[in-house]
């Protein structure tokens, strides 16, 4: 068996996992079976999405064919099938694949109807087509809310906000005048979750609260949830008084904050953050935070840049993939470490065929190499063993804010390793400026909140936001605050 490949998928006779590790394999065979050229070979390859494509193999690792995705609708959960083997597979091995696969489509993805199944060999070529209702047209009744957004409108709010490229954009009207706009940003469709963008216009003032009904939100958020979106989120400045004032009026509630993550001027303050689930009421009495924000200068460290590397009390160290090279660390053992202890995460089955953090083969801006090369940590040991990583995924509030992961190779947990490395990690990011570090982390991670309840403060749950295996996972917000700012606060309050 091909030592790149990782099944993820079983039926009784044949496995089904990683796609690139038979990738040239694969084009070999849609040559034969159609004698296609290569650029219709990589024409067919780039129709199917990397995340969910990949090869099919017997129990002993002889390569029989590749399945994949093409013509993927997530807002309609529709999709087609396209499955190629070098051998005439009987029936029952054919419906177990396919199965099994679509299978997966529901529990990964949210797929739950097939269009077409392509079935490919050297002799033969079906085609199996299903007869699909399209859903009807959802109609919003307020005529306050047009459907997009004119060039001349988005410019015009370009010049007070920074706007994302908004999915699903309405122009937001009162009495015939150009009040607002409101789109979705980070929308991912197997999650069925979304981030509510509102951008109003500055030149009102006080008086948008007036000029804006809550019932438009809400209207708009009930398009939403008909257009098979779950969760919405919908992020405001702790300092947008006016803002909030429109929120508290509509259906959405009050979930979290995530500490000192928004700028205002020259201060930084936090998020508050709101939700909306169908059929979800409105919960009374709920104290929102008021606003807590400190001077950005008070922050300024002289220190800039991260450490590339910081020896641990317990014979560990944190080195920044950049030195490895010189360090005469073996890169390529590295990733062979990361690969295996990724393999033995939870949940690492999703996606199929790009397989994320782990991919054997590089493939373009997902190759292996190139991801890890962009991690901000790698653990090792004292004999220069991987032993986990830890990274910042994103920046906010003009780098005050990080967002993190953690990931420590299976057989360490539970032994205190993870501790020490969030806790040097925070550490360091706070001696570089940053106001406060976050995570999200998936209720299915045990490992992860049990650690992230030891070391930070749960500052928020996003409900049914994450779509896995058949079921939607909250999503908890932890976060640890510089202790610079309570120093800070106690010294000028």
């Amino acid at each position: 068996m091909n030592q790149k490949f990782i099944a993820k998928l079983e039926t009784e006779k044949y496995l089904i996992g990683s796609f690139d590790a038979y990738l040239d394999m694969t084009k070999t065979l849609i040559q034969n079976n159609s004698h296609f050229s290569s650029e219709e070979v990589d024409d067919i390859l780039n129709s199917m999405p990397t995340s969910y494509r990949a090869t099919i193999t017997t129990k002993d690792g002889k390569y029989i064919g590749y399945i994949g995705l093409f013509n993927i609708d997530e807002k309609n959960r529709t999709t087609s099938i396209r499955i190629e083997v070098n051998t005439n597979l009987h029936k029952t091995d054919k419906d177990e694949i396919l199965e099994e696969f679509k299978k997966y489509l529901y529990e990964s993805l949210n797929i739950i109807n097939v269009e077409d199944i392509i079935y490919k060999t050297k002799d033969l070529l079906e085609t199996k087509r299903s007869k699909l209702i399209p859903k009807s047209n959802i109609i919003i009744p307020s005529k306050l809310l047009v459907e997009g957004i004119s060039q001349e409108t988005l410019d015009k709010f370009s010049k007070d906000y920074q706007i994302p490229k908004l999915q699903m954009p309405f122009t937001i009207k009162s009495s015939d005048r150009v009040i607002g706009i409101i789109g979705l940003s980070n929308l991912i469709w197997s999650n069925r979750r979304a981030n509510l963008n509102i951008f109003l216009d500055k030149s009102l003032g006080s008086d948008i609260s007036r000029e804006l009904s809550s019932y438009i939100i809400d209207e708009y958020i009930n398009y939403l949830h008909n257009s098979n979106i779950h969760n919405i989120t919908l992020s405001v400045n702790s300092s947008n008084k006016d803002m909030l004032d429109i929120v508290d009026k509509t259906n959405m509630n009050y979930y979290g904050q995530i500490p000192f993550s928004a700028i205002n001027k020259d201060n930084i303050e936090s998020n508050l953050m709101f939700q909306h689930l169908p059929n979800m009421t409105k919960e009374k009495d709920v104290i929102i935070p008021k606003n807590n924000s400190i001077s950005l200068f008070l922050l300024e460290t002289e220190k800039k840049e991260l450490s590339k590397e910081i020896e641990l009390d317990n014979g560990y160290k944190l080195v920044s993939p950049k030195i490895l090279e010189e360090k005469n660390i073996d890169l390529n053992k590295v990733l062979e470490s990361h690969i295996k202890a990724m393999q033995n995460r939870e949940k690492f089955t999703i996606p199929l065929g790009e397989d994320k953090y782990f991919l054997q083969k590089g493939n373009g801006n997902y190759g292996l190499s190139k991801v890890l090369m962009n991690y901000s940590y790698i653990i090792l040991n004292e004999n220069n063993d991987y032993s986990g990583y830890i990274n910042i995924l994103r920046n906010n509030a003009n780098g005050k804010n990080a967002e993190i992961e953690i990931g420590i190779d299976p057989k360490l947990q539970r032994h205190g390793l993870g501790t020490t490395v969030i806790n040097r990690f925070y550490d360091e990011l706070f001696s570089i400026g940053y106001a406060s570090v976050t995570s999200a982390v998936f209720n299915f991670n045990n490992p992860s909140l049990k650690l992230h309840d030891k070391v930070a403060e749960l500052n928020g749950i996003r409900l049914e936001a994450y779509y896995i295996n058949g079921k939607l996972w909250n999503m908890n917000y932890y976060s640890k605050t510089n202790p610079l700012i309570e120093k800070i606060k106690s010294k000028h309050f």
